[in-house]
């Protein structure tokens, strides 16, 4: 797989955070759960103050998500962060 590159909109809903991957010319959409942020201690906090910087705390997760998917759509459970992000 070659490397990720998302787009620069990540987005905000009151629910989740999504944003759009391109993987070896296919999109891939994102999703971040509301549920997963509040799992990962630091982060919960930030959700309505500072979007980019809890994806660029969860992107190595996220990166890891689409490595291990086919799909045209991922969806980031706190199960998928494993390690303490800070």
């Amino acid at each position: 797989m070659s490397a990720v590159q998302f787009d620069s909109e990540i987005s905000w809903d009151g629910n989740s955070l999504t944003v759009w991957a391109n993987v070896n010319g296919s999109r891939v959409f994102c999703e971040i759960p509301r549920s997963t942020i509040h799992g990962v201690p630091f982060l919960s906090d930030e959700i309505s103050r500072d979007r980019a910087a809890i994806f660029y705390r969860l992107r190595p997760a996220v990166v890891a998500k689409i490595a291990r998917s086919r799909d045209n759509f991922v969806r980031l459970h706190s199960s998928d962060v494993s390690t303490p992000v800070l």
